[in-house]
């Protein structure tokens, strides 16, 4: 994960979802944030059988020696920790929604379900959809729209049901810059 300091992890985990792994296992995981004094917990809401027996029902999350770790509670088994996205839901969202979201720091939206992708690029000053974007390795069909009115109505099908305005996304990062601003 990109890594930052304990402080921003708090504010910016405190109230939202969170796809993450644990270890080295490919099952992403989804979970629940909170602050609680100066401890992050995260309440698991889903994941495949054999992870959700692994990681309980509740994990404490630590940042030490530029790592983020997920303690169980019940049991204390520590795991090492990869976030991949942290997110609030949004559920049929409309285009002022998404505005509203990128006002506040959302940095793209993700429709799960469908592997959409929509952000906005800078460099063109253009709203972007990638419609069927698969992990890293495989980039959809991208349209590109003025506004993100002429973007919902051009893709209304594709629009509905729940999506992920994402406040972080994990990077690659180059071994040069990689942890140097973390706990």
């Amino acid at each position: 994960m990109r890594l930052i300091d304990k402080a921003a992890l708090l504010q910016l985990m405190d109230g939202k979802r969170v796809d993450f792994y644990l270890e080295d296992d490919m099952f992403e995981i989804e979970g629940l944030a909170e602050c609680q004094n100066d401890t992050v917990v995260i309440k698991v809401l889903d994941a495949v059988g054999h992870i959700l027996e692994m990681c309980g029902d509740y994990l404490e999350i630590e940042a030490k020696n530029r790592r983020l770790y997920a303690k169980r509670r019940d049991t204390g088994k520590i795991f090492e920790m990869e976030i991949n996205r942290i997110y609030e839901r949004l559920v049929d969202p409309d285009a002022e929604a998404f505005l509203h979201k990128w006002n506040f720091g959302v940095e793209q939206f993700f429709h799960k379900k469908t592997d959409t992708l929509v952000w906005f690029d800078e460099a063109e000053d253009k709203w972007v959809i990638e419609l069927n974007k698969i992990n890293m390795y495989f980039s959809g069909n991208r349209t590109s729209y003025e506004s993100l009115e002429q973007l919902f109505a051009a893709n209304r099908e594709h629009m509905e049901g729940d999506w992920q305005a994402i406040t972080y996304s994990s990077a690659v990062e180059d071994d040069d810059t990689y942890g140097k601003d973390c706990c």
